[in-house]
């Protein structure tokens, strides 16, 4: 093994590669304030399958390092494969770069439970008590530092004392081949922590370390790790392991692989200045809304529909044959009477609309022709119309509309037998006949399809579907992916929104925010957690401010629907998802007349401000207090929430030069006189406005250039 010592440097950091006997020390520092975020051996390890268990290797061999002036590589052999490490640190204020490239130089296949790599820091003396140096030291998840399934005291965030005593977690879907079922999703106990990126703070400085894969899921992971006397960090590198409990890693001779791109990166003290790196990360890697984003308001027919109220005492047959009398066109041209009066832009379909569930045919017969309908909901009351997909998974586990689709598209087993009633996402006869239906719809005038339900539920063996057998989870996201390609390839400016591929509508946030985003002809919008049954005990318990959290990070657009009977006379319910989700669906009549109308008058001002919450870039002063900012129009709009049940002062302070706006012009907020400074001598922007328990308000400024 060489003895090399290579170093690069830049403004941002500086690091140093060395070998040793067994293993490849790295050292990494803050070149601003010199600490020191590694220093020590990369931990190397894989985890193979045997009749006993596992068996776990941690060798690093015949190891080399090379570099040029702003490129360090390591190579060596690992488990069997041999491995390319590349870190980049291009000279300026860059941030470090670090790439994988696994390949099997044997003759044989290779199969893995699990491959990684980390960097390491020591924090603990030999008694394991967390050394005094990085003992006010946080870390915390980016973007979902709360997650709408966590409990309301619990945030993914951390001291190293709190990694000490806090057992890692990992979300898990539970329904695996041969169970086409309703999903389980979860958690399970880990060895470490998982998210799309983290924020190290220490001192003035927030150290930044994020994670990104368009080829397979993969995250970010923490961790400590015993070593002879201390208790490492691990952070950082790269891991790879099947999605699938019964799967493995499989590399046959000379396959390669590619894990994603992990970034390093510090900026000035603050969780929140770490999202934004982290947002301008994945803004770069084309997972940003374009700049024509103009997603029009929904009104959801659900909430008021007497279809999805209705219920049974016990099993009536099927199909369901309410659809005549609960999904009538004169119902819903009341909610078009609604959806004008509350200034809402598209009529959003919730089930009912099809012929029965998931057949994605018109019921002509209750809504009257399509094209017809579509036109004067445009001519009445200036209204495009919107439409709920459940795709093939939910479809065949309400077992209902199974029955329209082609038999060619029913799944099968591993033992060969057709699955009755269960038809495969990843067919081709699914997909074909699946895009034919909804572009029909989008020709007649259709501008948003939700795809929901689309939970991975098992896999399917039949070699006539066209996709790879096994079907791997894997497999059926890409699945999801060309139904929405082939939807845009002819109707580009179709809205497509998208459920989590994995975890579908649960709260569980199973692949990463941008994963298959910004692809050629992909999605359009993720899906807002399923936070749309009882916002406003969301917001009560903790829940909503996931939201919050995914804008600091992301800047993938949101969409929710939410139901307006449950707000208060505050609007705080409105005012908070129109906040924190790019398209904002509501519905619901509230039962108190003077709610319903102080709704009505702010969706007017929503209205006058959209442009602020569609497209605006998106800061956060606290979890209370939201700035939305349009620099090109010299403008920005601050929501204030008091998230309490008393009466106090919401205050917050931003900067003219985070929000990308000039210093050296006159600013007016013109609908407020009092709690709102411009502060010459730190050239920011401060709010303060006593509000009343569980409220809101806006503060809308622009500069007087601006008009």
């Amino acid at each position: 093994m060489s003895e090399k010592t290579v170093e690069l440097k830049n403004e941002m950091f500086r690091l140093s590669v060395s070998l040793a006997p067994g293993g490849i020390l790295l050292r990494l520092l803050d070149a601003a304030t010199e600490f020191v975020y590694a220093d020590g051996p990369c931990i190397f390890r894989s985890v193979y399958s045997c009749p006993e268990g596992s068996i776990e290797d941690q060798r690093i061999l015949d190891a080399t390092i090379d570099a040029d002036e702003e490129t360090l590589r390591i190579t060596g052999s690992h488990a069997g494969l041999s491995f390319q490490q590349t870190l980049k640190l291009a000279a300026g204020a860059f941030p470090l770069e670090e790439r994988f490239l696994l390949e099997n130089a044997a003759d044989h296949v290779i199969e893995l439970k699990r491959f990684s790599t980390r960097f390491s820091r020591s924090v603990s003396d030999a008694a394991g008590r967390i050394s005094d140096e990085v003992g006010s030291d946080r870390l915390e998840a980016i973007p979902l530092r709360h997650r709408p399934s966590d409990s309301p005291e619990f945030d993914v965030a951390f001291s190293m004392t709190d990694l000490i005593r806090t057992p890692g977690r990992e979300q898990r879907t539970g329904c695996w081949p041969p169970a086409h079922n309703w999903p389980l999703y979860g958690h399970f106990p880990s060895g470490e922590w998982i998210s799309e990126g983290w924020a190290w703070s220490h001192g003035p400085r927030t150290f930044g370390v994020f994670k990104f894969n368009q080829e397979f899921i993969e995250y970010s992971g923490i961790s400590l790790y015993p070593e002879p006397g201390e208790l490492r960090l691990l952070f950082g590198g790269v891991t790879v392991r099947p999605q699938e409990p019964e799967t493995s890693i499989r590399l046959e001779p000379g396959q390669r692989m590619q894990p994603g791109e992990t970034r390093y990166v510090t900026v000035n003290r603050g969780y929140e200045n770490a999202s934004y790196a982290f947002r301008s990360f994945l803004d770069e890697k084309g997972c940003r809304f374009p700049e024509s984003y103009d997603p029009p308001v929904h009104w959801n027919e659900l909430y008021d529909n007497p279809e999805w109220n209705l219920a049974a005492p016990g099993s009536p047959p099927e199909p369901r044959l309410t659809r005549p009398l609960t999904y009538t066109k004169a119902l819903m041209e009341t909610e078009a009477k609604k959806a004008y009066q509350y200034g809402c832009k598209a009529l959003y379909l919730d089930p009912g609309w099809d012929t029965d569930f998931g057949t994605f045919l018109w019921g002509e017969q209750w809504l009257g022709p399509r094209k017809r309908f579509i036109e004067e909901m445009k001519d009445l009351y200036g209204l495009t119309v919107s439409l709920h997909c459940p795709l093939a998974t939910w479809m065949s586990v309400d077992g209902r509309g199974v029955g329209s689709w082609p038999s060619e598209a029913l799944a099968m087993g591993p033992d060969g037998k057709v699955e009755d009633g269960f038809v495969c996402l990843g067919s081709k006869p699914y997909i074909e006949e699946a895009a034919k239906r909804l572009k029909e719809h989008c020709r007649d005038g259709v501008k948003f399809l939700m795809f929901d339900g689309n939970w991975w539920s098992g896999g399917c063996w039949n070699p006539e579907h066209g996709h790879p057998v096994p079907f791997t989870m894997e497999d059926y996201m890409r699945a999801n992916v060309e139904l929405a390609r082939r939807i845009h390839d002819e109707y580009p400016d179709v809205i497509i929104e998208m459920h989590d591929m994995v975890s579908g509508g649960s709260v569980i946030r199973y692949t990463p925010v941008y994963y298959k985003y910004g692809l050629p002809g992909s999605y359009d919008e993720n899906w807002g957690f399923e936070l749309m049954w009882d916002p406003m005990q969301d917001i009560l318990e903790g829940r909503a401010k996931s939201l919050y959290y995914y804008n600091l990070g992301c800047n993938i657009p949101i969409y929710l629907h939410i139901d307006l009977r449950d707000d208060n006379e505050h609007c705080l319910a409105l005012w908070w998802y129109a906040s924190t989700c790019r398209h904002l669906g509501i519905g619901g009549t509230h039962s108190n007349p003077a709610v319903a109308e102080a709704q009505k008058r702010a969706m007017v001002l929503y209205n006058e401000l959209q442009s602020f919450y569609k497209r605006g870039e998106f800061y956060g002063i606290s979890e209370e207090v939201h700035v939305h900012v349009l620099p090109d129009e010299e403008a920005f709009v601050v929501n204030l929430f008091n998230l309490s049940d008393n009466a106090r002062a919401i205050s917050g302070e931003i900067s003219f030069e985070r929000m990308n706006l000039p210093i050296d012009e006159w600013y007016i907020a013109p609908n407020h006189h009092r709690g709102v400074y411009f502060d010459k001598g730190n050239a920011s922007f401060r709010v303060s406005r006593i509000l009343e328990p569980w409220s809101a308000d806006i503060v809308y400024v622009r500069s007087l250039k601006a008009g």
